[in-house]
């Protein structure tokens, strides 16, 4: 598994297919934490939802940098489909949690430090949005969907279902109680990280059974 996620980071770094993600999550952050006296949960809730988006555009981008010849010579020597999926599911999660840490820091410079509280809140609900980021981009990817126009418009109208849409309750009600800053929203965080889990276990199950009837 460690030599996958080797091979995994360098595709994705000789790829530079993280570049506009990173750049596009940099100007979240610049836009958004410059108020000192702003609250943070809601500028949370903003980040965190921009991660969403930028986990399932890493998810495809280094799915889809492999043809399928290539990706049929990783698959033999990952010996298995499992170690195939897990390797790139780590890998994106490892990138979000870096951009999770640079997101934390970065309002605690701007707001002088934050509280425990806030700053618990803060890793949850990021890393929620990261795992639901990679459970839609794993079925939008090449896995599943071979050309990359219909990849974009899956993947565009699964963020908007499951960032916008109230009755899928994922992260949606935890990215409301955020926004609304009333109180501490330990229930709605907790409730949508075991959640966005779940979800993405099935996405990783499910593009694994049906990649291998594809292939």
């Amino acid at each position: 598994m460690i030599a996958l996620l080797r091979y995994q980071f360098a595709l994705l770094g000789h790829s530079q297919r993280y570049l506009p993600a990173g750049l596009l999550f940099l100007v979240v952050l610049g836009v958004l934490y410059k108020d000192p006296n702003a609250p943070v949960p809601p500028e949370f809730a903003v980040s965190a939802g921009g991660l969403t988006v930028i986990g399932c555009w890493l998810t495809i981008a280094l799915v889809d940098v492999e043809d399928p010849v290539q990706r049929l010579i990783t698959l033999s020597h990952a010996r298995g489909r499992p170690a195939l999926l897990l390797s790139v599911v780590a890998t994106v999660l490892l990138c979000c949690l870096v951009l999770t840490g640079l997101a934390l820091t970065w309002a605690g410079i701007t707001h002088g430090g934050l509280t425990a509280t806030e700053l618990g809140f803060g890793v949850l609900a990021h890393l929620s949005c990261a795992l639901l980021g990679i459970a839609v981009g794993l079925p939008c990817s090449r896995f599943l969907v071979p050309r990359i126009g219909y990849t974009v418009l899956l993947a565009m109208a699964l963020l908007a279902v499951v960032l916008l849409v109230r009755q899928v309750p994922l992260v949606n009600p935890m990215l409301r109680a955020l926004v609304a800053d009333e109180g501490a929203p330990a229930e709605p965080v907790l409730l949508g990280l075991g959640a966005t889990v779940l979800t993405l276990v099935a996405s990783t199950v499910a593009v694994g059974l049906l990649s291998r009837r594809r292939s």
